[in-house]
């Protein structure tokens, strides 16, 4: 391939990556200020002595949070791959191209903590405000 060609490849993969890490960052923001504001709203509102909250109410609060983490969480999976993917092009690319192997040990996609987990600990914390009235009078 010509070094235009490659050229052309590279920035339409980094223009797709771009939009993939975009996509990420506002779908995590999205879910953790949902996951947040929930769980202070329901903290805030159980501080109130007029505060009663039927067990369906918590069910159905705790299925809105269980449909929203889990949404979020396969939402991320999906931009996660595709992020992969092209990363993976990339790295093909350097190093058939451009003779650079080395581009796959600089690669951020490889943490171990990131995204899917931060969701999944908002969402369980935010299960636990929910219950935590009725946890407290349960066991108190």
């Amino acid at each position: 391939m010509n070094r235009q060609g490659t050229d052309t490849i590279l920035h339409t993969l980094e223009t797709q990556l771009n939009q993939r890490l975009e996509k990420l960052w506002k779908v995590f923001n999205w879910c953790s200020g949902t996951l947040i504001s929930l769980s202070a709203i329901v903290l805030a509102a159980a501080a109130s002595k007029d505060y009663h909250l039927t067990v369906a109410g918590h069910i159905l609060i705790s299925a809105i949070i269980i449909i929203v983490t889990i949404y979020s969480w396969a939402w991320i999976e999906e931009n996660l791959v595709f992020e992969k993917n092209i990363r993976d092009q990339i790295d093909a690319i350097f190093k058939e191209e451009l003779s650079y192997p080395e581009l796959k040990t600089l690669r951020p996609d490889k943490a171990k903590f990131g995204y899917k987990d931060v969701v999944l600990l908002l969402g369980f914390v935010a299960l636990m405000s929910v219950w935590t009235d009725e946890l407290l009078i349960k066991f108190a």
